[in-house]
């Protein structure tokens, strides 16, 4: 195999490496995360990049509790989600790079 076919061939496994890792990073993005609010308050729901999609209460489980705690439950369950879809986004990419390497 000559130079010429080398590098084209080179160009072929980085092109598809990259297009591996896009479209990891754009699963990342879109795909939703659902996080159980403590205390069975309800969930909330966040997009792969951590943005709050909705936030579901369960009626009865709300009555028990005072504002300042669910407020408390709600905003934890809410920075927990947008933690947990930025890792999984990141270990998304992370295992696309590592694909690419072997």
């Amino acid at each position: 195999m000559n130079t010429h076919d080398r590098l084209y061939h080179l160009a072929k496994e980085i092109d598809a490496r990259v297009g591996a890792i896009e479209q990891a990073a754009s699963s990342g993005r879109t795909t939703t995360l659902t996080w159980t609010i403590p205390a069975g308050l309800g969930t909330v729901t966040v997009d792969g990049m951590g943005s709050l999609i909705s936030v579901e209460l369960d009626p009865d489980a709300v009555e028990t509790q005072t504002a300042a705690s669910l407020s408390r439950h709600v905003l934890r369950a809410i920075n927990e989600a947008e933690s947990a879809a930025s890792a999984r986004r990141d270990s998304l990419i992370e295992d696309a790079e590592k694909e690419g390497i072997r």
